[in-house]
């Protein structure tokens, strides 16, 4: 239970939220206004902003502008009747870490909420420890992802085995402290090895520990990870890679609780929940006789589908917001959002390196931008090799039922040709005047195709009126 800011300029649903809230466990503060909401952040150690977007004077949006530049720390939940896809939208991307839409059901809101404060816990112990990977969650609106969360708090406070199938990057060991920290181990370690990275020797002896003398360094005895997490749990990431010896051993441990140290001559107990990861196919590798068929079963008791980035897009905003907020924090930045193009290119890239890459790319952006709004190029810099197909899925290719007006298509060929023959030749471009070049012409076109009505042609480009107003004053067309 956290410390929790209601704004709304609605006297009757301050006093309504208020009232649940406190009865779900939290201390509440409440106003009327963005003014004095940042005299009361300033006052007091606030977790979590519950904003109204709609207000007069200072709205919604820009109390979450100021919030992030004077007190990252806040975790904004925006509050809006209206809900329209690009205000939620621009409410992530400003650093939003959720939003939820009027009439609120109660159970969802409290729940909201109380996430909302979990994910700060969890983000500033890991902040202060030096650990800021840590800070991510599983963090998504998508039905796949929803699943996924529904799957953990099914499987949490079991002690079943737990495997975690994946691409690299999507979040695996996410899962695992998840399931951790939601399980009656949650005061137990989490201890975590990755299978692939050593060697089958060294392997053994960092899971089941050595005896001094057992080889060539031992100077000393050791306990393994085994051991060491005894009461918690531990995470073997890219069980794939297992050497066949070894998988003979884990799967003892796993069959009977028992192990025996490398070079020891005693068996030793422990009683540790285990949660592989692999971005491999187990069960092909069974048939193909490289992964014992009896260890498969053993890991594989529970198993839990990690979806791929691209096949859950309306979670990018989502992330990118959560990801920034880290990020701003940690590299000090006076860093508000991204600007329009970018949020733009986050959601049509295709992310082969899943959420890593999505991380990645945010914290680049976020290094290489002081403050204010982070650009498409601080992020992109590196894509110039795709930036004719960047430039389709961004200006032409929106999800849409009908295609593009041919009005709309720039002079010269859908995309530039000529881009694709010099990128191709290894010749170098400037990605973003040409991204800036294509849709000043898109743009314009549109205002003449619909004799520059603004609602006529904002939808013929799949904008809202408002991003379309901004378009024109952005591009300095008239």
């Amino acid at each position: 239970m956290g410390e929790v800011l209601i704004v709304d300029d609605e006297a009757g649903l301050r006093d309504m939220l208020g009232v649940v809230l406190r009865r779900d466990g939290h201390r509440v503060h409440s106003t009327d206004s963005g003014t004095s909401a940042m005299a009361l952040l300033a006052e007091h150690d606030i977790d979590v902003l519950l904003t109204d977007l709609r207000m007069d004077a200072m709205d919604g949006l820009e109390l979450l502008r100021r919030c992030r530049q004077e007190h990252p720390q806040v975790f904004v939940i925006a509050m809006t009747a209206y809900a329209a896809w690009d205000t939620a939208v621009t409410a992530m991307r400003l650093g939003a870490y959720n939003f939820i839409t009027k009439p609120f059901d109660n159970q969802a809101l409290c729940a909201c909420v109380r996430n909302a404060c979990q994910a700060r816990e969890h983000f500033l112990a890991a902040y202060s420890a030096g650990e800021g990977h840590a800070g991510i969650h599983l963090i998504g609106i998508s039905p796949a992802i929803q699943q996924v969360q529904e799957r953990i708090a099914q499987i949490a406070t079991t002690d079943s085995t737990v495997l975690v199938l994946g691409e690299s990057g999507v979040g695996k060991e996410l899962v695992a402290r998840a399931v951790h920290y939601a399980s009656l181990r949650a005061d137990g370690p989490l201890m975590r090895v990755n299978s692939g990275a050593l060697a089958p020797s060294l392997l053994e002896s960092e899971l089941f520990g050595h005896q001094r003398g057992a080889f060539t360094g031992a100077i000393e005895q050791r306990r393994g990870l085994f051991a060491l997490a005894t009461g918690g749990t531990l995470f073997l990431d890219e069980v794939g890679d297992l050497a066949p010896e070894t998988q003979t051993k884990i799967l003892r441990v796993l069959e009977c609780g028992e192990y025996l140290p490398v070079g020891g001559s005693q068996v030793e107990r422990c009683d540790v929940r285990v949660v592989a990861a692999t971005n491999k196919d187990l069960a092909a590798m069974v048939k193909a006789g490289t992964f014992r068929e009896d260890l498969y079963y053993r890991l594989a008791v529970i198993t839990v589908d990690l979806p791929p980035l691209r096949e859950r897009p309306e979670d990018i905003p989502l992330l990118a917001g959560h990801l920034l907020a880290r990020h701003a924090v940690r590299l000090r930045r006076g860093i508000t959002g991204f600007s329009p193009q970018a949020i733009e290119a986050l959601q049509a890239y295709s992310w082969p390196g899943n959420v890593r890459e999505l991380d990645n790319r945010i914290q680049r952006g976020a290094a290489l931008t002081g403050e204010g709004l982070i650009p498409l190029e601080q992020m992109f810099e590196d894509m110039a090799d795709t930036a004719t197909e960047m430039w389709r899925k961004i200006h032409i290719e929106r999800r849409t039922d009908s295609p593009p007006s041919p009005a709309l298509e720039p002079k010269g060929g859908t995309p530039d040709d000529r881009l694709l023959t010099e990128v191709a030749a290894g010749g170098r471009i400037d990605l973003p005047r040409h991204l800036e070049d294509c849709e000043r012409r898109l743009v314009a076109a549109a205002l003449e195709a619909c004799d520059h009505n603004l609602t006529e042609a904002a939808g013929r480009l799949g904008l809202s009126f408002r991003q379309m107003r901004y378009k024109v004053r952005q591009l300095g067309l008239r």
